[in-house]
């Protein structure tokens, strides 16, 4: 890898949004000061929040390295990876970057995301995923990057990204770094947006949907009481000063029918979505996608270990902790809504019920912190993630409130983790169980040997039978227990308010 202070310090890029030529965006970037006889290129093979590899690389064309009016000596040594040579006389790198998908529809296929990919369509939208137009160099991932789009002057960028510029022609963001850039998607169209005050965070909501229908006003209407509601679940503050939810909408007809897709960032959340434009569909949407989404702001964009702060690009190293990152923010996903007295028990009830039903369909026997190591190789088990790894964190949830006789369960703990922690301060994968054990009691490190380091069945029956719910695992089955004692009352009353 090369030293960083034998490159230069900033990448300059430029984009015109106007120019779209077979369905392909050219892209400049000028350079300066980089003084080694080789530099390495490179475009991400796979990014945060994704765990299938992607090869952002594959849809990169014509790549040309240049000093002056002259070319330089390019080397394409993988997918992903230019290797440039007399590398200390370029002033300029220019590609042509095609989209990954046209229409966002059905026959989305396993380990690939779409939400992690471009697509451009020329006059319309410009779904922009700043890791499939702008690469790095190997040991310049931590210079600033200033990005420069030439636009229709009616089109606005919805986007977390700090824009600079004041002309309606031309836009100027700036991100730190480029993990910074990867982590701020952009939505380019003709705007239809809403702003939300919500305690002391803008939310932003920019939509774009094929149908021509004005989508922002609707969803901000479900988005404003969700988050109010998330807000005080979280202790009455949201973690982020700005949020803007990006949503991309292609219509279909047919009844009840829906496919989504949402990538979490730190600031922002982009959706897409295949439906009916129909207000019902869109309500299930924003309170499962948008609501899961949302919450990752806690799990793993304030609270993640080493291997995600200090992302690499090409190779990541996995975090065992994905029972933390998916698991606890999709457990609270569902546990939200009932404690905060948005739905019945029964809805509630009925979760659980399609979780544990789903999670057979998986092998159950692998544990959680080696399925999450091997996550990129297990496509095919990772799902279970948002079911047995929910359900886990649902059980820990149980008996830390158990424990702590209600003053204490995983809401509390995740504010504890986000204190102790936060967006800058990783901490180490292999000393979180512990960690949390110190915060907490001494039979939680039991429970993690069993249930997330161990292969040992999840109780589920049992833990929440402390909660006086009797839950039938052959029938698939959960009800209130009418004979409930006092005691398991008040653990149901600690545990979801009812």
């Amino acid at each position: 890898m090369l030293n960083p202070t034998d490159l230069g310090s900033n990448y300059f890029y430029e984009v015109s949004l106007n120019d779209i030529k077979d369905d392909r965006l050219a892209v400049k970037l000028s350079v300066f000061g980089i003084k080694t006889e080789e530099a390495v290129f490179n475009f991400p093979r796979i990014v945060p929040g994704i765990y299938g590899a992607m090869d952002f690389g594959r849809n990169i064309v014509h790549f040309q390295a240049f000093s002056g009016n002259d070319t330089l000596p390019v080397e394409r040594t993988g997918t992903n990876s230019w290797k440039i040579h007399m590398a200390y006389k370029i002033n300029e790198i220019r590609y042509e970057v095609d989209d990954g998908w046209e229409v966002f529809g059905s026959g989305v296929q396993e380990g690939f995301y779409r939400s992690a990919e471009s697509s451009f369509t020329k006059d319309k939208v410009f779904v922009i995923n700043n890791n499939t137009l702008f690469g790095y160099f190997s040991g310049g991932e931590k210079w600033p990057v200033y990005v420069s789009f030439e636009k229709p002057a009616d089109f606005f960028a919805a986007t977390s990204l700090e824009n600079r510029s004041k002309n309606p022609q031309k836009d100027d963001f700036f991100a730190k770094n480029y993990r910074d850039l990867v982590d701020n998607p952009i939505l380019y169209t003709r705007p239809d947006t809403v702003n939300l005050h919500i305690g002391n965070t803008l939310v932003t909501v920019a939509c774009y949907a094929d149908s021509g229908r004005k989508l922002a006003a609707e969803i901000g209407r479900k988005i404003g009481p969700l988050m109010e509601h998330q807000r005080a679940y979280l202790g009455g503050t949201l973690p982020v000063d700005r949020y803007t939810f990006l949503f991309y909408h292609t219509s279909h007809s047919k009844p009840g029918e829906y496919t989504g897709d949402g990538l979490e960032h730190s600031a922002s959340t982009l959706c897409l979505l295949n439906s009916q434009t129909d207000s019902s569909l869109l309500d299930r949407f924003v309170y499962g996608i948008a609501s899961h989404e949302f919450f990752h702001v806690i799990t793993p964009l304030t609270v993640h270990s080493e291997e995600i702060e200090d992302y690499d690009f090409l190779a990541p190293r996995m975090s065992q902790h994905l029972w933390l990152y998916e698991g606890m923010t999709e457990y609270t996903t569902m546990h939200m809504p009932i404690k905060e007295g948005l739905e019945p028990v029964e809805d509630f009830l009925l979760e659980i019920q399609r979780k544990a039903l789903h999670m057979k369909q998986f092998d159950n026997s692998i544990p959680l912190t080696e399925l999450s190591r091997a996550a990129m190789d297990r496509q095919d088990q990772y799902y279970n993630f948002y079911l047995k790894g929910a359900l886990v964190c649902l059980c820990l949830d149980i008996r830390l409130r158990e424990l702590s006789e209600g003053k204490y369960g995983t809401q509390e703990l995740m504010r504890d983790l986000s204190r102790r922690y936060g967006p800058d301060k990783p901490f180490k994968d292999a000393e979180l169980f512990d960690v949390i054990t110190s915060m907490t009691f001494p039979e939680i490190r039991t429970f993690f040997r069993d249930y997330v380091e161990g292969s040992e069945p999840l109780p589920l029956e049992q833990f929440l039978s402390k909660a006086g719910v009797r839950f039938d695992a052959k029938r698939n089955t959960a009800a209130l227990a009418p004979d409930a004692t006092p005691q398991q009352l008040q653990l149901r009353k600690w545990w979801i308010g009812s």
